[in-house]
Formats: C-alpha cells, structure tokens, sequence
C-alpha cells in the first residue's frame, strides 16, 4: 500500500484534512478522551481545522461544559478516528482560545446552525427536569436574536491540540500496516511497528 514512512505521514493528514473539511467523511468525527478527577472520559468531537505544517488539529466546544474543566486542569489528551479501514490516533497537549482572533476568527466562519449549539442557556451536563430544558435551540428554531448571538459567543471556544503523537493504522485482508510518528527536537521521529 505505501513504501514510505513520508508517504503515510502525507495520507493520515490528508484524511484529517478531509474530515475537516466535510461532514460527511467519517474522520469529521472522532473520539476524544481527556482525564479528570473522576478517571478518564471520552466523547465525540468534530473536528474543525487541521495544519499539517504546523502539526494541530482544532475542535469547538462550549467553555461552560466540563471538558473545558478537565483540559484546563490537564491538557493532555488523546484523539483516535476510524474511517475507509484506516485508523489514526493523535495524542498531544490543548491550548484553549476563548476572546482572542483565533477563537473570533472561528466564530465568524462557523455556520448558524453550529452557532446556536452555544446559545443555550445551561452549561452542558445541566442536570434538569423536561428533555432538552435549557439547551440550545432546535434547527427550526427562529434565527439568533443579536443578545443570544452575543450570549452564544460567548460560551464559545477552540480548543487546538498540538500533536506530539501520530499512530496511523491501516486494517486490510492483505495484511495490517502500522506506522508511528512522535515529535522530537523540533521534527519528527518516525517509524513502522507491528499492527
């Protein structure tokens, strides 16, 4: 399938790079598992920026959810897709940006139905009464007044993951491929292992 460690590390980027790009590719998605007090604790995430040149991936999230407790008190994490046969586990630290340009520069290419998923009135994980109380609005509803939009906003964050760690996997009946890459001395150590 490749002959070349630099081969593989251009194909899991680009798979990441797709899954940015559309919904539809089942690397949009990925499990994302963080630590907290309570041990450890994995959700999906949609994954919304890639740099390769840079070695960061990007996810949104409301600053009021726990996640954003747990990242903040240990910014490890450990991010794994599954997609066309193919696994890619990306493992490194989170910067969180709340109000600077990066964080206003998302807002401001995200779409409106992403928008209103911080325009709820509770943090996530809010225990409440009735079935979706105090989350955010529906599809159908209405657009975003300017004091929701602004309230939106404001529970919005990006959280960008510098990778440390790349272990791509591919899964095949004519045999498994495995290849790992970790950061090193401002570079990249690579290297085939046993799948």
């Amino acid at each position: 399938m490749f002959d070349s460690l630099d081969a593989v590390w251009t194909h899991a980027w680009a798979r990441l790079l797709a899954g940015a790009r559309s919904g539809g590719d089942p690397f949009h998605q990925g499990v994302l598992a963080t630590a907290s007090a309570d041990g450890p604790q994995a959700r999906y995430a949609v994954l919304r920026a890639v740099d390769p040149g840079g070695g960061t991936v990007a996810f949104h999230t409301d600053r009021r959810s726990p996640k954003v407790a747990q990242l903040a008190a240990d910014p490890r994490v450990a991010w794994c897709f599954f997609g066309h046969g193919e696994q890619v586990r990306l493992a490194g630290t989170v910067v969180l940006h709340h109000d600077d340009d990066g964080a206003e520069a998302a807002w401001s290419a995200s779409r409106r139905s992403s928008r209103q998923n911080y325009a709820g009135l509770n943090a996530p994980g809010t225990a409440v009464a009735l079935p979706g109380e105090g989350g955010p609005p529906g599809l159908g509803a209405p657009p975003l007044d300017a004091a929701t939009l602004d309230r939106a906003r404001a529970n919005f964050a990006v959280a960008r993951l510098q990778v440390h760690s790349l272990d791509w996997l591919s899964l095949s009946a004519q045999g498994h491929v495995r290849a790992r890459f970790e950061r090193a001395d401002g570079g990249w150590q690579s290297a085939w292992v046993t799948p």
